[in-house]
């Protein structure tokens, strides 16, 4: 019996012990945040991140280093501001990542280091994966035919007859003159397959051009399988068009004798 009570009084030693290691292994957060994570090749990024320690100190130093890395695991240069430095505890940092000029895959790796009490420094790591994309390069060609020049018009670009909200551009363009614009579209989320796109006034307003609301054809990431494929569906047509053209087309009659034509 007496056996059994000390057992028993150790187990719950251990169960205290273990409850106060996993309270201590809990007294910090940490944390990398930002409103999207795709982005154009050489675009930027910019993500916040935070230290949070909840437990009592006398004294507290918490500093961090910041990468970005490619799958296979290359840092990239210069590709993250500032890439160290010291955090206030609870207060956002913000950092500031630039994409290489390849698309890819890529990971923000931020380790943090915690020293608190003077006590063993401890180190904490969040990573956050980034998507860089080749932007397409929408472009159309408007032309003023009418007698009245144009000034600062207000156009936004439409994929699949959804606006691109920050694709606002503004149109000049003189009496009987031309004006080419563009707009960089990073395909987030961008089906593979055919689409379209178009250039609209902003809401509200009417623009007297040649060339807004045409819709323009383009492709993405569409494999040369794919492109064989379309292009034998079109030879097929047109050797089906052929073919009805022949059948339908009327026999003479060469060679036979006169009497019987």
């Amino acid at each position: 019996m007496a056996a059994f009570v000390i057992m028993l009084m150790a187990g719950f030693a251990g169960a205290a012990l273990f409850d106060a290691e996993d309270t201590a292994a809990a007294t910090n957060t940490h944390s990398i945040s930002g409103d999207t994570t795709v982005v154009a090749t050489e675009g930027k990024l910019t993500f916040e991140i935070n230290f949070y320690e909840s437990d009592e100190y006398s004294s507290l130093s918490i500093t961090y280093t910041a990468k970005l890395i490619n799958a296979a695991g290359t840092t990239q240069s210069s590709a993250v501001s500032p890439s160290s430095g010291s955090l206030t505890n609870g207060v956002n940092t913000e950092l500031t990542v630039t994409a290489p000029d390849t698309a890819g895959t890529y990971t923000l790796t931020v380790t943090y280091t915690e020293t608190v009490n003077e006590g063993n420094a401890e180190t904490y790591t969040d990573t956050q994966e980034i998507q860089v994309k080749a932007p397409i390069k929408l472009s159309i060609t408007l032309e003023n035919t009418g007698s009245l020049d144009l000034t600062d018009a207000k156009v936004y670009f439409y994929l699949d007859d959804k606006l691109i909200e920050d694709s606002k551009t503004t149109l000049t363009v003189a009496a009987g003159d031309s004006d080419t614009i563009t707009y960089d579209y990073v395909p987030d989320g961008l089906s593979s397959g055919s689409h379209t796109f178009k250039v609209l006034p902003a809401e509200g307003s009417y623009i007297g051009i040649d060339g807004l609301g045409d819709e323009t054809t383009f492709y993405y990431n569409v494999s040369s399988y794919d492109w064989a494929s379309y292009l034998m569906a079109a030879l097929f047509v047109v050797m089906l068009v052929i073919l009805v053209y022949v059948m339908a087309k009327p026999v003479k009659n060469y060679g036979k004798p006169k009497a019987r034509r």
